[in-house]
């Protein structure tokens, strides 16, 4: 056990020895040695401290009030992210494809060899296997918005499930473009607003990032429901199979769609450091 220290006297001062062991919670029991190496190194910081008071300056050097909210390279990082959105539109974001069948030129060959013997046939044939190719195809963020006119009559004459998920998508979309914009804009915008106000107002627009999220996770669960196509749905492309599930809408999301919900996780992710 730790020795106690000696109590000092109701109104007394205590010394130089019990306050440090009172500082130290008796982590270092023995007699408190100088904290500075020679007088002048203290008269020196006694300086620079009273120098700093003078000026009003009450906060120690590095504190983290002075630090920036939002530094440079970190707006650097916000600022890539939204062009990489932003970029992705015109990259694929859906694809499909459709099983094409090789007709061959010849299904069976036939041959009869009347010779030798009279009466005597030999028949030969030959069993050629059908090649199946897939034709695939793809659709741009941007080009989902500029064909939800012909697209679109075929996913919203379908179950209520796939209904649900095109206008979720279409949502989705419509944040890639709105979002990666307005935080581009609060990043090189000119305001008269503080730091503090200024990265603020960056953190409210950050969050946005998690509502593409979300609709993307609800597309997904709407997904788990399934639904009966349209009319020429189906006829469309075979990967679409003969109902929609879990299945297909992962299998026509292309790598653009992963990149623009990367980008904008690393947008929300950031909304909450700030």
């Amino acid at each position: 056990m730790v020795e106690q220290n000696k109590q000092v006297s109701s109104g007394g001062r205590i010394s130089s020895d019990e306050r440090f062991h009172y500082i130290g919670f008796d982590v270092f029991p023995g007699k408190g040695g100088d904290i500075f190496k020679s007088d002048s190194e203290k008269a020196n910081l006694v300086e620079a401290v009273l120098k700093k008071r003078s000026k009003g300056e009450m906060l120690r050097e590095q504190c983290s009030l002075l630090l920036q909210r939002v530094s440079g390279f970190e707006r650097t990082v916000l600022a890539v992210t939204s062009a990489i959105i932003l970029l992705s539109l015109f990259t694929p974001w859906y694809s499909a494809y459709n099983e094409v069948v090789e007709q061959p030129a010849q299904t069976a060959a036939m041959a009869a060899d009347q010779g030798g013997s009279a009466g005597e046939e030999v028949i030969t044939g030959a069993v050629v296997r059908k090649k199946v190719h897939r034709e695939p195809a793809s659709l741009s963020g941007i080009g989902s918005l500029i064909a939800i006119g012909s697209v679109g009559g075929g996913m919203f004459s379908s179950g209520f499930a796939l209904i649900l998920t095109a206008l979720v998508m279409l949502v989705y979309t419509l944040l890639a473009i709105a979002i990666p914009v307005y935080v581009l804009m609060a990043l090189f915008k000119k305001t008269q607003e503080n730091a503090d106000e200024t990265a603020l107002r960056l953190k409210k627009l950050l969050r946005l990032g998690w509502y593409p999220v979300i609709l993307f996770a609800v597309a997904l669960l709407l997904s788990f429901m399934g639904a009966d196509y349209g009319s020429g749905v189906a006829a469309g492309f075979t990967s679409f199979g003969s109902s929609y599930g879990p299945g297909v809408f992962l299998g026509s999301l292309s790598w653009g769609m992963f990149v623009a919900l990367g980008g904008f996780l690393l947008l929300a992710t950031k909304g909450i450091e700030i």
